[in-house]
C-alpha cells in the first residue's frame, strides 16, 4: 500500500503576506521607537521624532503654527511627537509589509509559508538604517548620518543601529505571532462585513468633527474671554514718570513668590521629548569666530573666573497675556562681556552667536553682548545650575524674551553678519524686547466673592529691564483707575509685586477687574491685544469674578 503523499504547507495570499507583514513591522518598529527615545535621553543618541518635529515647525506657515499654539498651548509639542511618533511607525509597518511582498516573489512556496527568519529581519533593517541616515536625516537639515548634530555622526550611526537591532530580533516573532493568532486568516477570508467598515468609517468622522468642535469651542471661548478696554484719554507715555507707590503688601494666597524656586521656575524648550543631559567632565566651551584671540575653556576653567550674582526676571515670549511662563531667580554667573573682551572682537563685528548641546542656536548684537548685566550663569537661587534649566552655563539677557537666554552653551561665535537663529528662522522676532506686562493672580478668574467682605487684588507687573513705577487696577473697563501699592523690587531686573485691597460690592453679579502697568520711564504699558508670535503678547490682563 503507497504511503499518503505529504503535501507542502500552502503559502499564504499576496494580501495576507503585505497585511500581516505591515502588522509585524508596526509592533518591532514600537519597540524600536521606544529604544531611539531612550538612548536619546539618556545616551546622547538621535531621536528622528525630533529631526523630523523640529523640520514640521520650521515648514510650518505662521498662521497655523500661532493658531496651534493659542488653542493648545504646551501641549503642541507633545502632540506633534505623538503624530511625528505614529508617522515613523507607519513607515515601519509599510516597509514590513513591501519586504514580505518582494521576499514573497523571489523565494521558493516551501519557505514563504513558514514566514521571515532573523536575516530577513536584519536585512530589513539595515535597509531602514541606510534610508534614515542617508535620506531621513539630510532632508531635516542634520547632514548625512547627522553629521551636522552636536551629538556628531558616530552616536548617530551607532544609535539607529541599536534601534535597528531592537526591530530586527523582534520583526520575524512578531510575524509568527500574529500568524498564529489567527489575524492572517481573517484578513484573507475578508470576513469584516462591509457594515462594519461603514459604522466604523462614520464613527472616525464623527470622532473629528466632534474634535474640531471641541477645539473650535475652546479658542471662541478664549477669545470672548477678553472684553474691549475703554482707550478715551490713554497717554501712552507719562512726563514725569510716575514716582513708585512702594509698601508692605498683606500675604494672600496665590500671589506669585517674589523668588520663584527652581522646582517652579517655568521651562520652555524646542526640545518635543528629552533635554540634554552634559558631562562636565568632558564639556568645553568655545569662543570663537570675528576674533583676535580664540580660546577654549573647561568648566573648572569657568567656574574660577570672577563671578557676578543678579536678581532677574524671564518671560518667555510666547507667554499670553496673563500666562504662566514667567518667573525670578538670584543668579549667578561670569559676565559675558570679559570673555569677549579676553578674545578682543575685530574690527566689523556685529552680533554674537550661541550654539547649544541640543543644536539649539540664537544670536545678540555684539553691543548687547557687552552689557555687564548679561552673564553666562552657573548658579541659580544659590546651587549648580539645574540640568532643565542648562547646566553647566546658560545665558542671562535682561530685556529680552526667553527664547534668547541660550541653554546648553557649547560654543560662541562672533560673526559680522546677521545671524538668525532657530526661532527667528521660524518667524519670531529677532530683537525680541520684552513688552510690559501685569497678571492678576488673587483672585483667580472666575472665584466667587462674598459681597461686602474685603479682598486683595494682587499680582506681579514685568517690564524687562525697565522696571516698574505703577500699576493700576480698574473695576469698568478702564474708564478709571486705582493705584496699588508695589513690593519694593530685589532689582530694576526683576518684577515687581503689587497689591490693592478692595472692598467687594454688595449688589450681587459679574465683575470685571482689568489691571495695567507704568515702567519706570513712563511708558503705559499697550492696551492693544495682540498674539505671542511675532514680537511677544501685548494688551491688559482681566479677570471676571462672581459676587453672591
Amino acid at each position: 500500500m503507497a504511503a499518503p503523499e505529504i503535501s507542502s504547507p500552502t503559502p499564504p495570499s499576496a494580501r495576507a503576506t503585505f497585511v500581516t507583514g505591515c502588522g509585524a513591522g508596526l509592533l518591532a518598529g514600537l519597540a524600536s521607537s521606544g529604544c531611539m527615545l531612550l538612548l536619546n535621553a539618556f545616551a546622547h543618541g538621535v531621536s528622528l521624532p525630533e529631526q523630523v518635529g523640529a523640520t514640521i515647525t520650521a515648514l510650518m506657515p505662521l498662521s497655523l503654527f500661532q493658531f496651534l499654539q493659542q488653542l493648545l498651548g504646551d501641549e503642541a509639542k507633545r502632540y506633534l511627537l505623538i503624530c511625528v511618533l505614529l508617522g515613523q511607525c507607519l513607515v515601519f509597518a509599510v516597509s514590513g509589509g513591501l519586504y514580505l511582498l518582494v521576499r514573497r516573489r523571489w523565494q521558493v512556496r516551501p519557505r514563504l509559508a513558514q514566514g521571515p527568519h532573523l536575516g530577513d529581519g536584519l536585512v530589513l533593517a539595515a535597509l531602514l538604517w541606510l534610508f534614515a541616515g542617508l535620506v531621513v536625516l539630510p532632508l531635516t537639515g542634520a547632514g548625512l548620518f547627522g553629521v551636522a548634530l552636536s551629538i556628531g555622526w558616530l552616536n548617530s550611526m551607532w544609535s539607529l543601529a541599536a534601534s535597528g537591532l531592537v526591530f530586527a530580533l523582534l520583526f520575524s516573532p512578531a510575524y509568527r505571532w500574529l500568524s498564529a493568532s489567527g489575524i492572517r486568516e481573517e484578513l484573507h477570508r475578508a470576513e469584516v462585513s462591509e457594515r462594519r467598515q461603514m459604522l466604523l468609517r462614520r464613527g472616525l468622522i464623527l470622532g473629528g468633527v466632534g474634535l474640531l468642535a471641541a477645539f473650535a469651542f475652546r479658542f471662541i471661548t478664549q477669545g470672548a474671554h477678553a472684553p474691549s478696554i475703554t482707550l478715551r484719554g490713554f497717554k501712552s507715555r507719562l512726563v514725569p514718570p510716575p514716582r513708585p507707590n512702594y509698601g508692605s503688601l498683606v500675604p494672600v494666597p496665590h500671589l506669585s513668590s517674589e523668588i520663584t524656586p527652581n522646582d517652579q521656575y517655568y521651562v520652555v524648550s524646542k526640545n518635543l521629548l528629552a533635554d540634554p543631559v552634559v558631562n562636565p567632565a568632558s564639556w568645553r566651551l568655545s569662543i570663537s569666530g570675528q576674533v583676535e584671540q580664540p580660546y577654549t575653556l573647561t568648566y573648572a576653567e569657568l567656574m574660577a573666573l570672577p563671578m557676578r550674582s543678579q536678581y532677574e526676571s524671564m518671560m518667555c515670549i510666547s507667554n499670553e497675556v496673563g500666562g504662566p511662563y514667567m518667573s525670578n531667580a538670584l543668579w549667578e554667573g561670569v559676565p559675558l562681556a570679559d570673555l569677549l573682551q579676553r578674545a578682543r572682537p575685530q574690527p566689523g563685528a556685529t552680533k554674537v552667536v550661541f550654539y547649544c548641546a541640543d543644536d539649539y542656536s540664537d544670536s545678540l548684537h555684539l553691543a548687547k553682548a557687552l552689557e555687564p548685566t548679561t552673564l553666562l550663569a552657573v548658579r541659580m537661587n544659590g546651587v549648580t545650575l539645574p540640568e532643565r534649566h542648562g547646566f553647566p552655563v546658560r545665558l542671562l539677557v535682561p530685556g529680552i524674551y526667553g527664547m534668547k537666554h541660550a541653554k546648553w552653551i557649547t560654543r560662541i561665535e562672533v560673526v559680522n553678519y546677521d545671524y538668525q537663529g532657530y526661532w527667528q528662522q521660524r518667524g519670531w522676532s529677532d530683537e525680541a524686547q520684552i513688552r510690559m506686562t501685569t497678571r492678576i493672580d488673587t483672585p483667580l478668574d472666575g472665584s466667587r466673592l462674598q459681597a461686602g467682605s474685603l479682598t486683595y487684588i494682587a499680582g506681579v507687573a514685568f517690564s524687562g529691564d525697565r522696571g516698574i513705577s505703577e500699576v493700576d487696577v480698574s473695576f469698568d473697563l478702564g474708564q478709571s483707575w486705582q493705584r496699588a501699592t508695589l513690593k519694593r523690587p530685589l532689582s530694576k531686573l526683576t518684577w515687581v509685586l503689587w497689591e490693592l485691597p478692595w472692598r467687594v460690592p454688595t449688589r450681587a453679579g459679574s465683575y470685571t477687574i482689568t489691571a495695567r502697568a507704568i515702567d519706570l520711564q513712563g511708558n503705559v504699558q499697550d492696551p492693544h491685544p495682540a498674539p505671542p508670535l511675532p514680537d511677544g503678547a501685548s494688551g491688559y490682563h482681566t479677570i471676571t469674578v462672581i459676587v453672591s
